[in-house]
């Protein structure tokens, strides 16, 4: 309305309409976040409105009652809908550059599962989101994500401290519940470790040699003949190999962040030795030929790590260490495919991970390894008591498991001719 249309009334937020004399309340409600049809991003807008009424003490009261009503949402928290990004932004900037010090890697973790808080909560207000939903919110990392249960675990960790976090500035959220604590995981599946029999990792390998691409050998024998996890196997170079002795340094883990990946210590931040069999001998070697023959005597910037696809030759990048667990879930398929069309049984359908959990359980049940030379390979920590807490020390002794599975792994090279 413009300015000689009305006159002023000695009030902020009222004038008086001089045709008629009724007056205009203005009325400021506060800022509220809005998404941007332009950018589809969320921002702050200045929420306001006007009303119209016949008398200055009716214009009085509403302007008493919206202040008082904004004063109220000031106190209580109640201004406007609470949003996860925003809670994320407030929270990294207590707690990211506080005096905690957490390790880039650490962050790098909080970051990643920030990225799905946003995806999945982006547009809800947080104070509507009950338990019910966080129990949804899990559903979805299984079936959306595929994300295992030990990382679903750590995703509601974290989301329990970002409910602490708002409920400690209650004014400012208006959250006084945390939802989380008795979110439980409902249908989720929870992974139980299926290690194969000998028998079927026999046939495991076998059927492995039928692959074209021989990064497969690399991807199955260094977890189930070494017991490494996904992440040594990711990280092990040329250099920690020693065919002459048998033996791999697993001191470097490449683990998983978010689309990346970083470096670290094995877990437990321990370095070990694993030992090297004949078959798995063969395997490296036989996977070394092919990258050689891939590589066409190109100096690759990957080429010094030991577990590459085809792919990743040719185009001279590292594997993703989430790729790795997909490529065997294929495998598997694939595997199961042959072996049901040859009218033989299909191995049972297991993690990557059960591969090591393979390894050691065949050794220990055998009867015939010393379980301080299984221990070592798997980086265990040994029973706790005085004899082997104090006396007993890994020396890298694993002649016993090499021995084992050299009469014991019945692989036939022969179908490669």
């Amino acid at each position: 309305m413009r300015k000689e249309e009305v006159r002023e009334t000695g009030i902020a937020g009222i004038k008086q309409r001089i045709k008629d004399g009724k007056y205009i309340v203005s009325l400021d409600l506060g800022r509220e976040i809005i998404t941007d049809p332009k950018t589809g991003k969320r921002k702050e807008k200045q929420k306001k409105t006007t009303k119209v009424v016949n008398t200055l003490k009716e214009a009085k009261a509403i302007l008493g009652e919206n202040n008082a009503a904004k004063r109220h949402k000031k106190l209580t928290g109640a201004t406007g809908k609470v949003y996860i990004e925003n809670v994320i932004k407030d929270y990294k900037e207590k707690y990211y550059d506080s005096d905690k010090h957490w390790s880039d890697s650490y962050k790098q973790q909080k970051n990643s599962q920030h990225t799905h808080f946003i995806n999945y909560f982006g547009n809800m207000d947080l104070k509507r989101v009950d338990t019910a939903e966080i129990e949804n919110y899990f559903l979805y990392c299984q079936n959306d994500l595929d994300l295992c249960t030990n990382t679903i675990q750590k995703h509601k960790c974290h989301l329990i401290d970002l409910w602490k976090f708002m409920k400690k500035n209650f004014s400012k959220y208006g959250i006084n519940e945390n939802v989380v604590l008795d979110a439980d995981y409902g249908n989720i599946i929870k992974y139980e470790a299926t290690p194969l029999t000998l028998e079927q990792i026999n046939i495991l390998l076998n059927q492995c040699l039928l692959e074209d691409d021989r990064s497969t050998l690399l991807m199955v024998g260094l977890p189930v003949l070494a017991g490494m996890r996904r992440s040594e196997l990711c990280g092990l170079r040329h250099s920690k190999v020693d065919f002459e002795n048998k033996k791999i340094l697993v001191d470097v883990a490449r683990v998983q962040i978010n689309t990346g990946f970083i470096e670290k210590l094995p877990k437990g931040d321990k370095t070990r030795t694993t030992c090297i069999c004949e078959v798995l001998e063969k395997f490296m070697q036989l996977a070394l030929e092919q990258q050689l023959e891939w590589s066409q005597g190109k100096t690759l910037e990957c080429g010094e790590y030991v577990y590459l696809t085809k792919t990743n030759i040719v185009s001279d990048y590292l594997p993703h260490p989430g790729k790795v667990s997909r490529r065997f879930k294929e495998l598997q398929k694939r595997i199961n495919k042959r072996l049901e069309k040859a009218g033989q049984e299909p191995l049972p359908v297991i993690r990557l991970h059960d591969l090591r959990h393979s390894f050691i359980s065949v050794l220990l049940n055998s009867g015939q390894v010393n379980p301080f030379q299984v221990y070592g390979c798997a980086g265990h920590v040994i029973e706790d008591n005085t004899s082997t807490k104090t006396y007993w020390h890994d020396q890298g002794d694993r002649q016993e498991i090499i021995d084992f599975w050299n009469k014991s792994l019945t692989v036939d090279f022969d179908i490669l001719k």
